[in-house]
């Protein structure tokens, strides 16, 4: 059930550029009182806090005497690191934003208001909500604007070209989507999620809110993306599908309204309850994705031993092949291709056409879109087979 990945990426670790003067000089996070090597992020915290210059550290907003790893991150924290990470600190307020809710007093009005004219964040009637929490979906929004922001060369049309009532992916079928996705697909392509697979409680959900461990682990990932990974994105621009039957579109629009769900391994069930059972946290394996869609939602038959990919590889009869495969069928992936023993099965999905599919990741952490034509990946030699669970009737006759 767990996805095995056998690709090693390359990290370019980007140095960040000087930053004026935010906070008083700190200590090495190491020596945080309240962060403990056990800890998970003790790595990340470590490493974040070293960014910048003497004074203006990368999420240092205790003055050194504490990280408060557990504590939520507000938004004026966020948009502190935001400007801190991507060198934009001491920018001049030429034209400064009317906040009604944060003093120019406070320690975060500069860099509030920088974030907001490089439009990493926006107000809301001229409120900022500074101490407010961040949900799991606005930081890594913001996260990937700050990327964009860093990496203007990159092409990052896929932001806009996933966005709910302008993604087409059949003509004039502008597909409803949660507004989350375009930034969702983004983050876990970047890499900026951490799979807690030991510790699954600590997954969080789009609108779960974000502690300062858990940002610690995004700016470390977001200030060392790989440029190969900066040129995957554009690979999203253009995420057309075959002719689809009214029933795979209703099976598609319902799959990724899941996408940015943690992966949890044995998780069959957005939420940690479940009629099926107590998960530690909402969210999906790869097979338990493919239960919650397929079976649990539209009823097809998956019997309660198909729990595995394994398994429900080995019920697929007949094997679909590539060249064969339509829009919904169960696509399945072995360390030997078509060759590979049904009890070999590491991974599964839920094929959307033209390449594309849905799945929930473990190298992502979460439910996201997926290509078997990725170069260099292993979606395209590990493709073992397909499983076909709809009937001839809703298929579209020409997809």
């Amino acid at each position: 059930m767990r996805l095995i990945r056998r690709l090693l990426l390359p990290v370019l670790v980007v140095i960040l550029t000087s930053c004026a003067l935010l906070m008083p000089a700190v200590a090495r996070a190491q020596t945080y009182p309240d962060v403990a090597k056990s800890c998970w992020a003790y790595g990340a915290i470590g490493w974040v806090t070293d960014q910048g210059q003497t004074g203006a550290k990368l999420l240092d907003d205790y003055a050194g005497r504490k990280f408060a790893p557990k504590a939520l991150l507000t938004r004026q924290q966020l948009a502190a690191a935001l400007v801190t990470a991507s060198g934009h600190l001491a920018d001049p307020v030429t034209d400064p934003a009317t906040i009604l809710d944060l003093p120019a007093t406070s320690r975060y009005w500069q860099p509030v208001q920088v974030a907001l004219a490089l439009h990493l964040f926006s107000l809301s009637k001229g409120h900022f909500d500074p101490t407010a929490d961040v949900p799991e979906w606005t930081a890594d929004r913001a996260l990937v604007r700050m990327v964009r922001l860093m990496n203007p060369q990159a092409d990052w049309t896929m932001l806009s070209a996933l966005q709910s009532g302008a993604w087409q992916p059949n003509p004039g079928w502008k597909i409803a989507v949660p507004a989350c996705l375009p930034w969702e697909v983004a983050a876990r392509y970047l890499g900026l999620r951490y799979n807690h697979f030991t510790q699954p409680a600590l997954e969080l959900s789009p609108a779960q809110d974000v502690d300062r461990a858990e940002a610690a682990y995004m700016f470390q990932q977001a200030l060392t993306t790989a440029p190969a990974r900066l040129s995957g994105l554009a690979t999203f621009d253009q995420v057309t599908l075959p002719p689809l039957s009214a029933r795979q579109r209703r099976i598609i629009s319902f799959a990724l309204h899941y996408v940015g769900y943690p992966y949890v391994w044995g998780g069959t069930w957005p939420t940690a309850d479940s009629p099926l059972g107590h998960q530690a946290h909402g969210g999906f394996d790869c097979s338990g994705f493919v239960w919650w869609v397929l079976k649990l939602n539209f009823g097809y038959a998956i019997s309660n031993d198909q729990r595995t990919a394994a398994e429900m590889a080995a019920h697929a009869k007949p094997r679909i092949t590539l060249a064969n495969l339509k829009p919904c069928d169960i696509i399945f992936f072995g360390p030997k291709g078509a060759k590979s023993s049904a009890s070999s099965v590491f991974h599964t999905g839920i094929y959307l056409g033209n390449g594309w599919f849905a799945e929930s990741s473990s190298a992502f952490d979460g439910v996201t879109l997926g290509n078997l034509n990725w170069s260099g990946w292993y979606y395209g030699t590990d493709f073992a087979w397909g499983r076909r669970v709809l009937k001839a009737a809703q298929l579209a006759s020409g997809s």
